[in-house]
């Protein structure tokens, strides 16, 4: 047996409840149709628009990825690069710092060049019995700079 409470049953005012179609003219009909046509080609052309500018910013967004990530390499190389350079710098100032250091000269001037150290006889001091001064000439120093400057200004303005 069926234990349904009828009371609950509303599927039997349903059919009252819903409105009864029109009867349209068949021009009418015909124009609805043509409406809902339109409305959804214009939605798929909306949606196909809408996932080319999705696939489009992802692949701009991969692009520049693709970018950073290879301006990155580039720039550890050239660090790394830096790196071996100052090491190699700093081997040279060695190298040239130990074959210029002051024993490395003096041997050098002795041995190659057959100089000799300089004794206390081969010193001579000279005494001066006026005062030392400085005297300038009469003439004014922008004018001698101003001379000086003046072939080189006219050799460009030719």
């Amino acid at each position: 047996m069926d234990r349904q409470n009828i009371a609950y049953d509303l599927s039997m005012y349903e059919s009252l409840l819903e409105p009864k179609p029109e009867k349209q003219s068949k021009p009418q009909q015909q124009a609805k149709t043509v409406k809902l046509k339109n409305k959804k080609a214009f939605k798929t052309v909306l949606n196909v628009l809408s996932i080319a500018v999705a696939v489009s910013m992802v692949i701009g967004v991969i692009y520049t990825n693709s970018q950073i990530t290879e301006i990155t390499t580039d720039i550890s190389q050239v660090q790394k690069e830096i790196t071996e350079l100052e090491s190699e710098k700093a081997y040279l100032d060695f190298t040239l710092e130990s074959r210029m250091s002051l024993n490395e000269i003096e041997d050098y001037a002795v041995n190659v060049l057959g100089m000799v150290k300089m004794d206390s006889a081969q010193v001579e001091y000279i005494e001066i019995e006026s005062e030392n001064k400085v005297e300038f000439s009469g003439e004014n120093l922008g004018d001698k700079i101003e001379e000086a400057v003046q072939p080189v200004l006219s050799y460009f303005a030719q």
